[in-house]
């Protein structure tokens, strides 16, 4: 692995539940592998800076965005609500940063564009926090299939969600006015990142939802592709689901459960055992999860020097963007044979507000 040979300044934007419980961790430990100096933290709530402030006690507090700007960080992750995202991302790289910008990149693909637009104007880098690229077990499965290895992908069903359980500082992932979209455009984002990423954008797609009148907490879409290939996938915030992902081929069928980073199962067609697969490197264990999150911020600052290749672009991050905004806008509303007859009525008059 290349490692920052210069020292760069790295300041973090927002420093709510994600960058107390993900990027400080990460950061300090990448500290020590390249060479990177976390120098400010900004936020608009004192009580959060405080949080973080202890876990790197060298950076300044800032709680002005222009004073930040003013500042002229190399690196920048963008960790705030996806409200300010695109705004932010513009203004740190006009002012000469690398940006590493959480996701969803940005609320909607306009907003997303402009912050393309933003980086090549600056010659700047714009990286997307899709870590799951990082993980070897999904790369696997995006190695059998551009080879071929068990034949032709032929169905798939992405199951992922559970009773919303993250230690959110801000009431932000429910509030329209702060975040575009439910369920979809929070674990969607990952989850469509990889459909896309896999095989391509869909020839067509059905997608329903629960919302009514406000974000969905549970979404379901069927998707089809030119060549036969059909999936579906299932996302929710209030109910318990299976978490794992089924890929089907022409030879073999492959699982894989949520958030484990160097595990997969294989059946091989006709064979009446399944391998459960830990991977590893020649005579090493393959990333765990934390490490890849950790490996995420070493790819964003190697590339900034250019020693390797940025992995998720702004280019590449916008597409499962691309996918979801057209989903919101051919939105069906979702059964729920539950509800009593006026309900119902009730329930899809409120979808369509």
């Amino acid at each position: 692995m290349s490692l920052v040979l210069k020292p760069q300044r790295l300041v973090i934007v927002g420093c709510g539940a994600l960058s107390e419980l993900y990027y400080a961790p990460a950061l300090r430990e990448a500290c020590g592998l390249a060479s990177l100096e976390v120098s400010a933290l900004y936020d608009p709530s004192s009580q959060r800076l405080n949080v973080l402030k202890d876990l790197f006690p060298a950076a300044q507090l800032v709680t002005n965005f222009d004073e930040l700007l003013n500042l002229r960080p190399n690196l920048a992750i963008v960790a705030s609500p996806p409200k300010f995202h695109s705004a932010q991302a513009q203004g740190l790289l006009a002012a000469g940063a690398h940006v590493l910008c959480e996701k969803p990149m940005a609320n909607s693909v306009a907003e997303a564009e402009a912050m393309i637009f933003a980086a090549k104007e600056s010659k700047r880098l714009l990286a997307i926090g899709l870590f799951r690229r990082f993980f070897p077990a999904l790369q696997f499965i995006y190695s059998l299939i551009r080879r071929g290895t068990f034949g032709t992908p032929r169905s798939f069903i992405f199951s992922e969600g559970g009773s919303f359980n993250w230690p959110a500082t801000s009431a932000s992932f429910f509030q329209k006015e702060q975040s575009k979209g439910g369920v979809l455009l929070d674990l969607g984002v990952h989850v469509l990142d990889l459909v896309c990423w896999w095989f391509g954008e869909p020839a067509g797609f059905l997608y329903e939802d629960d919302a009514m009148g406000n974000l969905e907490a549970n979404c379901r879409i069927s998707l089809d592709y030119p060549n036969g290939l059909h999936g579906v996938v299932r996302l929710s915030r209030d109910e318990s689901i299976s978490n794992t992902y089924v890929l089907n081929f022409d030879h073999a069928s492959v699982s894989w459960d949520v958030g484990i980073a160097n595990q997969l199962n294989l059946r091989v067609n006709d064979q009446p055992y399944q391998l459960n697969c830990e991977l590893s490197n020649k005579s090493t264990t393959a990333l765990t999860y934390n490490q890849c999150f950790v490996r995420q911020l070493l790819n964003f600052a190697n590339s900034a020097i250019e020693s390797e290749a940025l992995l998720v672009p702004g280019d590449e991050g916008i597409r499962s963007l691309r996918l979801i905004e057209s989903c919101y806008s051919n939105k069906h509303f979702m059964s729920l044979p539950w509800l009593s007859q006026a309900e119902s009525v009730r329930a899809h008059e409120l979808s369509r507000s």
